[in-house]
């Protein structure tokens, strides 16, 4: 794997011990590896894997540094990283805006927000986070997508399964039994033209035919991963979206998406893509860590965060026992609630949701 050098660096595995040949790897305590990380292992392996592998020992994970997708590079650590990934991924990709709850969406598509990771596949083989970094994914999905036809959505395995989720579709070496519970949701097909009921019926074509020519399973294979489109109704007025994200959230989902029914594809953040929950919710990139205070005292306080406008504010709530013992790292991106921003535009009474591995902190420079 490449590093900061110019050299890249080895990663083994002998049994159940894993080993880099990275300095911050070398330089840990620990009989052969067994209890010894890295950022490299984090990449290749993925976080929840490693710290399973280290018995749980957050101290000794967080001794082998931040995951090369959460961290904050320096310039040239950042052009070495960059290896194998692609810059106009995150450029093409379509972010939302919040919905103000005042403005007129009736005749929008409506959808649920579902809760995993983002997945671009490019048409031609490749997917990709929606930072243009590439997704170890089983050959099985692959061929199981339809050629010449780009697609946007999400894996998942279902509602409050983020974790689970990352823990799964982050390795770069996840079983395929693991893979087989993942299911592909397709909302969008980016470069079909026209809106996106147009867009939607191309990628159900495409899927089709893929379908359709797709060999059988060999006898004794895992399943391969479902590809299925997102189901959609067409939004009624404002009643209907409070009553179907009230519904949503009951049964335990994130929130709804709202897509306008004319607008062509475009990257970027948009009005013309909303998402709608009961309460708001950002990014930010950590950049600190404030001593507690009290029955905090000797762990966690806040964490010192920026969000992608530069605004500097702690996150000092929503914290379990066990993160503030071992808090996301200075480099990482995390998603945190609000009420609403200041006249200045500082986000008031933010608490933490959990940490975005899928997020880069490149996106906060």
């Amino acid at each position: 794997m490449q590093g900061s050098g110019p050299e890249p660096y080895v990663l083994k595995r002998v049994g159940g011990t894993y080993s880099c040949s990275c300095p911050a790897w070398r330089n840990q305590k620990g009989a052969g590896g067994v209890m010894r990380t890295c950022k490299h292992l984090k990449a290749l392996r993925g976080e929840a894997a490693e710290l399973a592998r280290m018995g749980g020992d957050s101290k000794a994970f967080y001794a082998g540094g931040s995951s090369v997708a959460g961290a904050a590079p320096s310039a040239s650590a950042a052009a070495a990283a960059a290896s194998g990934d692609d810059p106009t991924i995150e450029k093409s990709v379509t972010l939302a805006n919040s919905w103000d709850r005042k403005s007129d969406v009736q005749g929008w598509l409506l959808s649920e927000k579902l809760d995993g990771m983002r997945c671009i596949y490019d048409g031609a083989g490749g997917l990709w986070t929606r930072s243009g970094k590439p997704i170890a994914a089983p050959a099985s999905l692959v061929d199981a997508l339809p050629k010449g036809t780009a697609l946007d959505g999400e894996l998942w395995l279902g509602r409050g399964k983020f974790q689970e989720t990352m823990s799964v579709v982050r390795r770069m070496d996840a079983p395929p039994h693991e893979w087989a519970k993942v299911t592909y949701t397709v909302f969008d097909a980016p470069r079909a033209p026209g809106g996106i009921e147009s867009r939607l019926a191309a990628a159900k074509t495409a899927l089709a035919s893929s379908a359709a020519a797709a060999p059988p399973a060999a006898a004794g294979a895992a399943a391969p991963p479902r590809v299925e489109l997102l189901p959609q109704e067409v939004c009624r007025g404002r009643e209907h979206v409070l009553e179907r994200l009230a519904e949503v959230e009951q049964a335990g989902g994130e929130g709804l998406m709202l897509r306008h029914p004319s607008a062509a594809h475009r990257g970027g953040r948009t009005s013309e893509l909303l998402k709608v929950k009961s309460f708001k919710d950002d990014e930010a990139l950590v950049v600190g860590h404030e001593p507690g205070k009290g029955k905090h005292a000797g762990r966690l306080g806040a964490l010192a965060c920026r969000d992608r406008e530069g605004k500097a504010f702690k996150v000092g709530t929503g914290f379990t026992d066990a993160q503030r013992e071992s808090p996301p790292p200075v480099g990482a991106v995390v998603t945190f609630n609000f009420f609403e921003r200041t006249n200045a535009g500082v986000p008031r009474f933010p608490s933490f949701n959990r940490v975005r591995p899928d997020v880069s902190a490149a996106e906060f420079a």
